[in-house]
């Protein structure tokens, strides 16, 4: 092989290097994105569904990265034009779903009704919270770690028990008023968390895509010179 051809091999391999980290930061996110989701589900899984599907194939394409990267590593050190071929398949069957996924979790994200979702938190959590029990535990757990009160707004708690609750105000011990109270309800939070998971994916995906594009492209340019070497080589 040439030097040009030479330098590709190099850059093959450290592409594959970090064609790992890739993988990792693919499985991470999705391992992220699936647990998280799991806190919210139970009542609102309408809406959390739609992660399920990304961040399970994310955490599925990460897996298989591993063993993509590996034999592109492989291929390269050993000029296999075989095994640089066969990376570069896999590469871009891995680049086609990632694209997809990318496409899928943008729409789900355009197309969340922000009305439908309010209706879903309040029937099924909030409206029940003065009944205590599981659903009062989990509104509560939301108010906290998402700083937000209500529904739409703290005074929400006023129309169903005629005080704003504690976890509204989070670790402050003295009276929930309208000075310390969070002012963003729970509804309007939830939705925008779940945007922005859905964003995260499709931005991890698209991202990852364009870097495996130009692998492709070094993994093709370097199995045709070590084609065209061997060709050289049986002919002499």
């Amino acid at each position: 092989m040439g030097c040009g051809m030479g330098v590709i091999k190099y850059l093959l391999f450290i592409f594959n290097f970090i064609f790992v980290l890739c993988g990792l930061a693919i499985l991470i996110v999705g391992v992220l994105v699936q647990v998280g989701k799991q806190d919210y589900s139970g009542r609102l899984n309408d809406f959390t569904e739609n992660l399920t599907i990304p961040a399970v194939t994310l955490i599925v394409i990460g897996s298989i990265i591993f063993v993509v990267a590996f034999l592109g590593c492989c291929g390269a050190i050993r000029e296999s034009h075989c095994m640089i071929v066969t990376f570069a398949c896999l590469l871009l069957a891995i680049l086609i779903i990632q694209v997809a996924i990318s496409i899928y979790v943008f729409v789900s994200a355009k197309n969340t009704d922000f009305a439908s979702f309010k209706d879903a938190y309040a029937k099924e959590l909030f409206y029940k919270y003065p009944n205590g029990g599981e659903e009062k535990d989990i509104v509560d757990s939301i108010q906290k770690g998402l700083e937000c009160c209500g529904v739409q707004e703290p005074q929400d708690f006023i129309k169903i028990i005629g005080k704003i609750p504690p976890s509204c105000c989070g670790d402050i011990k003295d009276e929930c008023n309208q000075q310390n109270v969070y002012k963003r309800g729970c509804a309007i939070v939830l939705e925008d968390l779940f945007k922005s998971a859905l964003t995260v994916l499709g931005g991890v995906a698209v991202g990852i895509a364009a870097a495996e594009l130009i692998g492709i492209v070094f993994a093709l340019c370097l199995a045709n010179s070590i084609k065209n070497a061997e060709r050289r080589g049986y002919s002499v």
